[in-house]
């Protein structure tokens, strides 16, 4: 009885060491619950109008931010801020002409929710007709972003980035004959139902710029066309210019457009 005693007390350190010798696996480190970095960026080097779109990852509800842009060449004005969740969630935005700052704040403390995925938190305008030497480059630096508790959160930021001189097209000139008539919702038809040969330039295909190719726009522009509907988003049928809107759309083909 002692024996077994003996056999079963040894057994029970024997087993207690070997537990105490598993490695407990390391947590892995968190980084910053908020990425704020560059997205879609449009450019026009004629007159020196762009585009940049925000793109937000938050693993947090935000109440409030704050960025700076920085470009190089520094002759860069920015014009507005507008769309993306700050404009859903009623987001105030503002920007600081000279001084390359963005500014959102909800005077009623409403936050925008967590975003797992990339999302455009806002879209900033600026303009670059000082710009002598051409594309300039954006970064961004000084984020500030704070939630409902006025608690700062902290954030990384995305690399810098240059801006692309984007093509110009004619909203509606799906076969990029320059010339937007009903041969261009035939063209897109075909496209869509019969294996046509695929489009140069999507984005002016895309007549009611949401985004998408689709039957609904060859129905947009017929009506326009026929029908007395409205026309065709910006930058239209008689101007050459840049898509207003941030989306995957293309254009490698402009047709008649510099």
């Amino acid at each position: 009885m002692v024996r077994f005693f003996v056999f079963i007390s040894t057994l029970i350190v024997l087993t207690g060491t070997l537990h105490a010798q598993v490695p407990i696996p390391p947590v892995p480190p968190t980084g910053p619950p908020i990425l704020l970095e560059l997205g879609n960026i449009q450019y026009n080097p004629s007159t020196g109008d762009g585009t940049v779109s925000m793109m937000l990852t938050s693993e947090v509800p935000i109440a409030g931010f704050q960025f700076d842009l920085v470009f190089d060449p520094a002759a860069v004005l920015l014009v507005s801020a507008t769309g993306g969740l700050a404009e859903d969630f009623g987001y105030d935005v503002g920007v600081g002409p000279t001084s390359g700052t963005v500014l959102g704040f909800s005077f009623t403390l409403v936050e925008i929710p967590l975003t797992i995925d990339p999302d455009v938190l806002t879209i900033v305008a600026f303009n670059c007709s000082a710009c002598s030497s051409g594309v300039p480059e954006i970064c961004i630096e000084n984020p500030i972003f704070s939630d409902v508790g006025a608690m700062s959160i902290p954030t990384e930021l995305g690399p810098c980035a240059t801006a692309v001189a984007l093509p110009l097209f004619l909203r509606g000139d799906c076969n990029t004959d320059g010339s937007p008539n009903v041969a261009d919702a035939i063209f897109l038809l075909a496209i869509l139902f019969s294996g046509g040969t695929a489009a140069g330039c999507v984005d002016g295909c895309d007549s009611n710029d949401d985004g998408s190719m689709n039957i609904a726009d060859a129905v947009h522009f017929l009506a326009f066309l026929f029908a007395g509907g409205a026309p065709p988003t910006p930058p239209g049928v008689q101007s050459c210019g840049l898509d207003p809107t941030a989306d995957s759309l293309d254009c490698l083909t402009p047709g008649p457009c510099p």
